[in-house]
């Protein structure tokens, strides 16, 4: 026989290859350190050339002396040079590359954004970017190592069209507060900012960039409360040319607040104008911070006082006076349902809310359906048996059985219309042992017959309807379960499989229902049932009154 639910799928094994290519980055057109600022280079030769370093009749750099440490500062200016284990200053190699990552955006405290300087590509994209609000496409993100700004990479991005196109970061939280950031940039396109806390914000107007050298744009923003693991910066581009538009030094900072050194509780927030802690809409210190008709209790939220209302229900332990006045917040005598109109035949009038609300054995679908009689009935809106036609499931209550020809099992007793044959991997079918199924009757959840699985084994075995075609339309559908066991359930028509469910583990003498739902307008439609670990202690596994209605 086949093995269970071996299928045709092939699990998700895309063929896509994150952002690598044969494009050597930053290979282009760009002359390198062609910016403003001449890194260590220019018209002096550093330490090097036909000049006697350190004139004089001793031999610069000889023996256990230091070189150049006199008090004249080396290599004109104020600053310290290229202090470490590298050699300073030597022809083309990079600046500051001793045994330490030079400006690699450590420094504590310089933005709220994490990478903020580019500095970290563990693959081909930058560490901390490209979040779930990005549009562009990886391979429009390449990193960029000839003349940063800071440290020794930015970013290169890259949107020729028209329409704007959104680089991100990844998600993170922010405390609430005002925000100012700078970023450099520089190249040929449009650029603008905004962020996503749980919507997008109005962005700011688009800065159009034509320059080979690092220009500083600013942008600044607002968030009026904390947002929890949904942040993502945004920048938004178009028309970008040439070199495209290189970015770097994305510096954000958050202006320090009064309130940034008081701790409120839960149910407060802090005010910067006085520094104090105040309740929260909704929250109380004392009964007097909320409504007069409310009370505060012991979670400090205000709450309907005990004898006051906000709707009829409130109502329903003073009989006498069965109405909530919502005026006064106050119980008085009427009817809940006088003047309430139910248009949907399925509902009535609830005597104690004055709400609308499905009628006692009434149904929308059948996951209204929750007691003793399982199915909807779609014509008359009420609750029916399994037996009922409303029901598509043939015989989905177990309750009849024939000895049936079954190829290698000879004609064993099992339910009518189930047990669909197996015809290959295109077309499953049970693989379940005939003498595994058993008509059961000592507690059934309706008619006088279930289904008893006993399959006291760890691998879960296949039982199936035989097969047939569904009209169009949307169903919904549930089956009972009791015993001890494991079980799930799937379906697969010509539209394929259905996603796996997850195996339900049963313990208890209790019927327990299962829904779910399927579109139609299927041929070959069939249920599978997938019964295993059974445990005698409970009669095994008893599956009854599998219901399927059109909704």
């Amino acid at each position: 026989m086949p093995q269970p639910d071996a299928g045709t799928e092939v699990p998700d094994a895309g063929v896509e290859s994150p952002d690598s290519g044969t494009e050597t980055p930053d290979a282009g057109p760009e002359t390198p350190d062609a910016g403003s600022e001449v890194p260590d280079s220019g018209t002096e030769t550093p330490d090097s050339g036909t000049e006697t370093p350190d004139a004089g009749p001793e031999t610069p750099d000889a023996g256990s002396e230091a070189p150049d440490s006199g008090t004249e500062t080396p290599d004109s200016g104020t600053g310290t040079p290229d202090a470490g284990t590298g050699t300073p200053d030597s022809g083309t190699g990079t600046p500051d590359a001793g045994t330490g990552t030079p400006d690699a955006g450590s420094d504590a405290g310089m933005s709220v954004l994490d990478n903020w300087s580019f500095e970290e590509w563990p693959d081909a994209l930058p560490a901390q970017w490209l979040g779930s609000k990005s549009s562009l496409t990886s391979d429009a993100v390449q990193k960029v190592t000839t003349s940063p700004f800071h440290g020794l990479n930015a970013v290169r991005l890259s949107n020729a069209t028209g329409t704007h196109k959104r680089f991100t970061t990844v998600a993170k939280s922010m405390p609430a507060g005002r925000y100012a950031c700078t970023y450099q940039v520089r190249g040929s396109g449009e650029i603008r900012n905004g962020f996503f806390d749980t919507d997008y914000s109005s962005y700011s107007s688009y800065t159009t960039v034509e320059t080979t050298t690092w220009t500083q744009v600013s942008y600044s923003f607002n968030l009026a409360s904390p947002v929890y693991d949904t942040f993502e910066f945004v920048f938004s581009l178009r028309n970008t040319r040439g070199e495209h538009l290189i970015v770097d030094d994305v510096r954000c900072t958050r202006a320090p607040e009064a309130c940034d050194a008081v701790s409120c509780e839960s149910w407060q927030r802090c005010v910067n104008a006085t520094a104090t802690c105040v309740p929260l809409a909704g929250r109380c210190d004392t009964s007097a911070q909320c409504s007069e008709w409310q009370s505060c209790d012991a979670t400090h939220t205000c709450v309907t006082a005990a004898d006051r209302c906000v709707r009829h229900a409130d109502c329903a332990g003073t009989p006498q006076t069965p109405v909530c006045d919502t005026a006064s917040h106050a119980c008085v005598e009427g009817d809940p349902c006088a003047g309430v109109v139910c248009n949907n035949p399925a509902t009535s009038c609830n005597p104690t809310s004055g709400v609308c609300e499905l009628s006692p054995g009434a149904c929308f679908t059948t996951y209204d359906c929750r007691g003793e009689l399982p199915a909807c009935d779609p014509a008359t809106r009420r609750c029916v048996s399994a037996e009922h036609s409303a029901n598509i499931i043939r015989n989905g209550g177990f309750e009849n059985w024939s000895n049936t020809p079954i190829p290698y099992y000879g004609t064993p007793y099992i339910p009518d219309y189930w047990y669909g044959l197996d015809n290959g991997v295109s077309d499953p079918g049970s693989e379940i042992k005939p003498s595994r199924l058993v008509p059961y009757t000592k507690v059934v959840h309706g008619g006088s017959r279930a289904l008893q699985f006993v399959v006291p084994i760890q691998t879960a075995e296949r039982f199936t309807l035989q097969k047939f075609n569904v009209p169009t339309g949307t169903y919904s559908c549930s089956y009972r379960v009791r015993g001890h066991g494991t079980i799930r359930h799937r379906i697969y028509s010509s539209a394929g499989w259905s996603p796996q469910t997850d195996f339900l583990t049963v313990d208890s003498d209790a019927w327990e229902p299962v829904f779910f739902r399927f579109t139609g307008n299927v041929r070959d439609w069939r249920l599978f049932f997938y019964p295993g670990r059974s445990v005698a202690d409970r009669d095994h596994l008893q599956v009854d009154d599998v219901v399927c209605t059109k909704d």
